[in-house]
């Protein structure tokens, strides 16, 4: 948990930010989010609450029997539909402090207590048991919003620091009625997304040193002529990278498409990022909840019914995240490949041991890579083109957004592996080009000269082996692949502060 950089929600806010409530940043309500939330309270309009109305349709005309105080409660604990394993405590953050963020502009007719006691949870530590899976995305996330509104609000066991919230059928509604876990998921993809972009550019920088690649796949030249941004800028950060390298010179033999086409493919990657955490930002600071109260100052104000409950951005969005997320996996594994088998590295021993006998060096590691990859693409279905109808057919059209952002996360943490077993595998290669270790395609050691790296290279093989020892003999793996993955998940490897993944 980071103490760092107090969040204040009802201001704009980032996935950065999210992210950083998510893994323990303190919170607090802006006081004009309050002051606002307090005159549109004013504001509300005389009549049945839309929960009222809501129920009437849900359950009937004996709804009317239900006191105001009865009414939230039965709705709430009725919505507590989830199963699963449990969400992790950061994304059950993440969620609160989107729901908060959603609240605070003061369009939902909420009082503020109905936003405070879920900073209050926030900075008290106070996590609810949300099951993972139940929400369609469509009517907001609202099985996995109501297991954090039940406990908001004291139904379920009484949590000691927490004085229980008393709502009103309004705020038992808007607590729910959005798509703040599916967006809050979604942020939380998208800084994870940035740090494996940042990993594989640089896992991809140090193979192209290994494999002496020919350096015109990352002239700024033809990557300006064919206009795609990403692409430029991939192409830039792979040549600071590169600097001063003497084995990646023009004029080599061309190279296979996952070292020549690198930037156009990680290019591609970094564009759809971009677009990603844009939409997902307009959506955690958007009216994401209905009815919505306007008129603030104008009398009795008005409830306008829409249909800002739907995930349908957020579920697209998240499907072409794992798109892109399988791109960067996929290049990295046939990289990988191409690292481990001798006949296609020259100079290089097959799986990257100089040991003789059974050694099977980092043949599994390349396994593993490959079965990683395979899960990102079955992951990669997207959940978005599936609708089933609910309640009676009057949702009849359903996002599946949690479904989606929660299938990335999962897609990001494969593909955090299959770029780690690339770093290593590049690390290895590195330091027997460094000490001048090479071998006829019999598999003899030949005497030659030892190869100076270029220093971004060496930087990014020093951060390797400061985790993992270079690899003299078969030995347990599995320690210096999970060494490996926490570099990537902690943006060590891409040359940012390291965090919490």
């Amino acid at each position: 948990m980071s103490p760092a950089h107090p969040q204040v929600l009802g201001r704009r806010l980032t996935c950065a930010d999210l992210h950083a409530i998510a893994h323990g940043a303190s919170v607090h309500l802006d006081p004009a989010a309050r002051a606002a939330m307090a005159r549109n309270v004013a504001a509300t309009p005389p009549g049945p609450s839309p929960l009222q109305r809501k129920a009437r349709w849900l359950v009937g005309e004996h709804a009317r029997d239900l006191s105001p105080e009865d009414l939230p409660r039965a709705f709430l604990l009725g919505h507590c539909a989830g199963v699963g394993d449990p969400l992790p405590v950061p994304v059950v953050r993440a969620t609160m402090a989107a729901r908060v963020q959603v609240l605070a502009r003061a369009e939902s007719g909420c009082r503020p207590e109905a936003a405070e006691v879920l900073v209050t949870m926030l900075e008290r530590g106070i996590h609810p048991r949300v099951p993972s899976q139940g929400s369609v995305g469509a009517a907001g996330d609202l099985a996995p919003m109501a297991h954090i509104a039940a406990v908001a609000c004291g139904y379920l066991d009484p949590v000691p620091g927490l004085p229980p919230f008393t709502p009103t059928g309004k705020e038992a509604l808007a607590l729910i009625n959005g798509i703040s876990l599916s967006a809050a998921i979604a942020a939380l993809a998208v800084v994870q997304a940035r740090r494996l972009l940042d990993a594989a550019i640089a896992a991809c920088a140090m193979t192209l040193e290994a494999v002496g690649a020919d350096a015109g796949c990352i002239d700024a030249r033809p990557l300006v002529s064919r206009g795609q941004r990403g692409g430029i800028e991939v192409g830039a950060r792979l040549r600071a990278l590169l600097q001063g390298s003497v084995q990646v010179t023009e004029g080599r033999a061309a190279d296979a498409f996952s070292i020549r086409a690198a930037p156009a493919v990680l290019g591609t990657a970094a564009d759809v990022i971009d677009q990603v955490e844009a939409l997902v930002e307009a959506e955690l600071n958007g009216g994401s909840d209905n009815p919505l109260l306007y008129g603030q100052g104008e009398g009795d104000g008005q409830w306008i019914e829409a249909g800002n409950f739907h995930g349908a951005p957020l579920a697209v969005a998240m499907d072409q995240l794992k798109l892109a997320v399988a791109q960067l996996a996929s290049i990295s594994e046939r990289r990988t490949y191409r690292l481990s088998y001798g006949q296609l590295m020259p100079g290089l021993p097959s799986f990257l041991v100089p040991g003789t006998g059974l050694n099977s060096g980092f043949m599994l590691a390349q396994y593993t890579a490959a079965s990683l990859c395979s899960e990102v693409k079955g992951l990669c279905h997207p959940a978005s083109v599936d609708s089933i109808p609910t309640v009676q057919h009057q949702e009849d059209h359903n996002s599946m957004a949690p479904i989606a952002a929660r299938t990335a996360l999962e897609a990001l943490d494969c593909a955090a592996d299959v770029i780690a077993i690339e770093a290593l595998l590049a690390a290895q290669a590195l330091d027997l080009r460094a000490r001048g270790w090479r071998w006829s395609p019999a598999g003899e050691r030949l005497p030659d000269a030892p190869v100076a790296l270029a220093p971004g290279v060496e930087a990014l093989r020093a951060t390797v082996r400061a985790q993992v020892p270079f690899w003299e003999d078969d030995g347990l793996l599995h320690p210096a692949l999970v060494a490996a993955g926490r570099l990537v998940r902690s943006g060590a490897l891409g040359g940012g502060e390291p965090g919490a993944w």
